[in-house]
């Protein structure tokens, strides 16, 4: 009996295989060069907006530190107003993810509030430049709010997830006796404004002190 054919079909469908491997191979390098890419003009945008301000950081200026043309940085990014939103998302997502972890060490709800002020501390520490940023829009909606105007779910979107959190951990706090009575998410949000203030000011407090500070400020008395 003569096999021939059925080896042409082996043949061909191995070479079926290997072109689809190739093509995944292909995709996934493509991917890998945008998102390296997208990191280098992120990284420089976060540099410019912290030293010209979020609206007098230019475009070009971005692109000479990135080292793309103007142009070629529209592949990546619609517009300024979507480059500056896509410069706070990205940091706003690994802030988020730290103050998750954060609040999911052991311990007591209150205890855990205090790896909150930590992380944060430690978080802005290592990011100057987004520390920069963020104290910039401290300064009202008036500076930020009409560049992110179409993009403001995906930027406040996150800081409603961070409030959810804190949320969660006064309420758990309260039920426990460990937290003040008072609403959760008011107490969540004042206790976050305090964060905010020592983690992007440079006040000239002690972590020993602003965390004495935050205990009497959340504990139940």
């Amino acid at each position: 009996m003569d096999d021939r054919p059925q080896i042409k079909s082996r043949v061909g469908y191995s070479g079926s295989v290997t072109d689809t491997a190739r093509a995944v191979l292909r995709s996934q390098r493509r991917a890998a060069r945008r998102a390296e890419s997208v990191t280098s003009i992120l990284d420089a945008a976060e540099r410019v907006f912290s030293e010209d301000g979020l609206r007098d950081g230019s475009l070009r200026r971005i692109a000479d530190l990135s080292g793309y043309s103007t142009a070629a940085m529209y592949k990546f990014f619609d517009s300024k107003q979507h480059l500056v939103a896509q410069t706070l998302s990205r940091r706003a997502d690994e802030y988020l993810a730290e103050l998750r972890e954060a609040s999911r060490v052991e311990g007591n709800a209150l205890e855990r509030l205090h790896r909150i002020v930590d992380a944060a501390a430690g978080f802005f520490g290592a990011r100057p430049h987004f520390k920069s940023v963020l104290r910039q829009m401290q300064g009202g909606s008036a500076i930020i709010g009409p560049a992110l105007e179409t993009f403001a779910d995906d930027v406040y979107g996150r800081y409603a997830q961070a409030m959810t959190v804190m949320s969660d951990l006064v309420r758990e706090g309260q039920q426990c006796g460990e937290i003040r009575a008072g609403e959760p998410d008011a107490l969540a949000h004042f206790a976050s404004v305090l964060i905010n203030e020592y983690a992007l000011t440079n006040a000239s407090v002690t972590s020993a002190d602003f965390h004495a500070v935050f205990d009497g400020a959340l504990r139940a008395p």
